[in-house]
C-alpha cells in the first residue's frame, strides 16, 4: 500500500499469510494476504482507516499481469480477457496452453470494481512503468477494454468516500 518516504512500513510473516502495514497522510493501511489451503485462489484483505477529522476520497486499484502459459511473452497473444456482465469479475483463458486450456482465470475486488481492463497497454502507457502507470496518473477512469489481441492483464479500480475516524475493508480475490 502507499509508496511514501515518511511513516515507515510493517511486514509480519506467519504460517500460510503475510501482513503489511503502513500510515502516512492520515490513513492507516493493513494488507493481509493468503491462500486457503484447499482452494486456488490468493486473498487479499486491505484495511483502509482515516485517522482524520475529514472526509477522504479514496481510490483502490487492484493489478495482474496474465502469465497462464511458459512465460507472459510466449503466452500473451494467446489470453483472452473478458468480463463477466453479472458480476463484473475479469476473466482470462488461455485456450492454447496445453493441458489446461480450458482452465480460467480470474480477478476481483468483491463486486466493488467500478471500472477496469483487460490490456496492460491502457493500464502501464506507452512510457508508463509499475512504479507509475499512466492510468493512475490521469484523471478518468479505465475503459472497460477486454477482449484477445490485447497485451493482457487484470487492473480494477474502486472509490468511495471515508467518513472521518471511520474504516473499510477491500477485498481481492485472484485465482484459476
Amino acid at each position: 500500500p502507499i509508496r511514501s518516504d515518511t511513516g515507515h512500513y510493517v511486514a509480519r510473516h506467519g504460517q500460510g499469510y503475510s501482513r503489511f502495514e503502513h500510515s502516512a497522510h492520515g490513513l492507516g493501511l493493513e494488507l493481509l494476504q493468503y491462500v486457503p489451503i484447499e482452494d486456488p485462489i490468493k486473498i487479499s484483505r486491505l484495511k483502509i482507516h482515516n485517522r482524520t477529522g475529514r472526509v477522504r476520497r479514496i481510490s483502490v486499484t487492484a493489478y495482474v499481469e496474465w502469465v497462464l502459459g511458459p512465460s507472459r511473452g510466449a503466452s500473451a497473444p494467446f489470453v483472452v480477457t473478458e468480463s463477466d456482465p453479472d458480476t463484473g469479475v475479469l476473466l482470462a483463458r488461455n485456450p492454447w496452453r496445453t493441458g489446461f486450456g480450458e482452465r480460467v482465470a480470474f480477478a476481483d475486488l468483491g463486486g466493488r470494481q467500478l471500472a477496469w481492463t483487460g490490456d496492460r497497454s491502457e493500464f502501464l502507457g506507452r512510457n508508463g512503468t509499475l512504479d507509475q502507470p499512466a492510468a493512475l496518473l490521469r484523471d478518468a477512469p479505465l475503459s472497460g477494454r477486454v477482449g484477445a489481441g490485447l497485451d493482457p492483464c487484470s487492473a480494477l479500480q474502486t472509490w468511495f468516500e471515508l467518513k472521518p475516524q471511520s474504516s473499510t475493508e477491500i477485498v481481492c480475490f485472484l485465482g484459476e
